[in-house]
């Protein structure tokens, strides 16, 4: 099979060849032609020269005197011609240069001389064809030879070139194909250099990278997901194993405490399932939305007014900024839900004096609703990946602050099940800004 950089070098090869050879076909039938016009003229110029020589010489002496004839014995051997004088009855009167041909031209082919418009005699004048054509043909021979090494020169030009050029053109091609196999045996690690340029190759090759840069990220976070996961329920699963071995083997007593202890971690299993089953309804849009007009300024207002004491009890001020009513279409208790779990997540990451604002406003067909705090702030590196399943940036964190690592998952499933964005924002140490934008309702302001 041929590679694609020599089906493209021969392509190329082809197409410049055939219009090297067109255009010295060209070349050489159009010098033919216009050398048989010099030659036409030329004979025209030398008849109209000996023509005036002639009239001249005739005007002189009203005769064919010894110098016209010297004259024209003198121009036939210059020019190389046989030149025939005649009187005005067509008689011979001598004929001048080398012998070309015994016969004369016909009567109607013979040349007239005019002199004050009478016919004073007859010229006839014979070409040394033999010299002419072997003159032009070798003009023709040295012109086709020209054209023809000048041919070869550009042909090994061109298939120099086509080779250079169809090798660079098909490098990045070539690359890819090589990348594509690596990454179908499982090498997601490989990437093609940028080709020089900005052109379709370029953007097709930074498609190819960034598609395969995604594909490691997700293929990290599946194994981190499944990580995660069984680390998430093999804690609580091993709490409930030693609780209720000890309470068989004597060692705990089944009292309310320690039924209540092994009651928390049950709960605990069913809050992360549930959370994952929110999670998968969200992803594959199976999530049960109703749709209803909802006013998002008093959705903010009352998750506020109801959490104020909690933030209190920390020490951090919760406040909302109504600026305007956010009327949108969709689920109250799912709305809800989304403006706690952010909130709760400030509260989580905002110290003792800090202060988180809740601002909603209706803007042109959008209703934008900022979650804003002073907090602890989130890493650049970790900011990308917030919103993916189990995704903690500090592993270390404890999960009573840090929570299953599913809330902003959910958050962010329920925003788009609303067909809603939602964007985050972060500095480490000064805080976060989450913005949730809905489409409005037109008709109502």
């Amino acid at each position: 099979m041929k590679s694609i950089w020599m089906r493209l070098a021969l392509a190329l090869m082809a197409i410049s060849a055939s219009g090297i050879l067109i255009s010295t076909i060209l070349s050489i039938k159009e010098m033919d032609y216009h050398f048989s016009l010099y030659v036409s003229d030329v004979n025209q110029q030398h008849q109209q020269d000996l023509l005036d020589i002639l009239q001249n010489e005739y005007q002189r002496g009203q005769e064919w005197s010894d110098r016209t004839l010297l004259k024209l014995e003198s121009a036939s051997r210059v020019l190389g011609l046989q030149i025939s004088l005649f009187d005005n009855e067509r008689r011979l009167i001598r004929t001048f240069g080398k012998t070309i041909s015994s016969a004369f031209s016909s009567k109607e082919d013979m040349i007239p001389i005019i002199d004050q418009g009478s016919t004073v005699g007859y010229i006839d004048i014979q070409y040394d064809n033999s010299n002419a054509m072997s003159l032009e043909e070798h003009f023709q021979i040295a012109h086709t030879n020209a054209m023809q090494w000048t041919m070869l020169a550009l042909l090994l030009l061109v298939c120099i070139a086509s080779i250079f050029i169809a090798k660079r053109i098909a490098k990045p091609i070539v690359n890819l194909s090589d990348a594509a196999q690596a990454v179908s045996k499982g090498d997601l690690s490989v990437r093609v250099s940028l080709p020089q340029g900005k052109d379709e190759l370029t953007g097709l090759v930074q498609s190819f990278n960034n598609l395969v840069q995604n594909l490691q990220r997700q293929d990290e976070l599946r194994k981190r997901l499944t990580s995660d996961i069984a680390h998430e329920l093999r804690t609580p699963l091993n709490t409930l194993l030693a609780q209720t071995e000890g309470m068989l083997d004597g060692i705990w007593e089944a009292s309310p405490e320690h039924l209540e202890a092994t009651r928390s971690e049950v709960l605990r299993l069913i809050r992360i399932v549930s959370d994952l089953d929110q999670v998968i309804q969200a992803e594959a849009g199976e999530m049960n939305i109703s749709r209803d007009e909802i006013n998002l300024s008093e959705v903010a207002e009352n998750i506020v007014d109801s959490m104020t004491a909690a933030f209190q009890q920390q020490g951090i001020q919760l406040s909302s900024r109504v600026i305007t009513d956010g009327w949108v279409v969709g689920d109250k208790q799912r709305m809800a839900q989304v403006v706690s779990n952010l909130i709760t997540n400030s509260l989580k990451h905002t110290s003792q004096g800090g202060e988180v604002i809740v601002s909603v406003e209706r803007r042109a067909r959008t209703v934008e609703v900022k979650i804003m705090d002073n907090g602890t702030g989130i890493s650049p590196a970790d900011l990308p990946f917030v919103f993916e399943r189990f995704y903690r940036g500090d592993r270390s964190r404890s999960r009573e602050k840090g929570g299953s690592g599913l809330g902003l998952t959910i958050v962010k499933g329920i925003v788009e099940a609303h067909q809603g964005n939602i964007t985050i924002e972060s500095v480490v140490g000064k805080g976060t800004s989450i913005t949730l934008t809905f489409p409005a309702i037109e008709n109502i302001y």
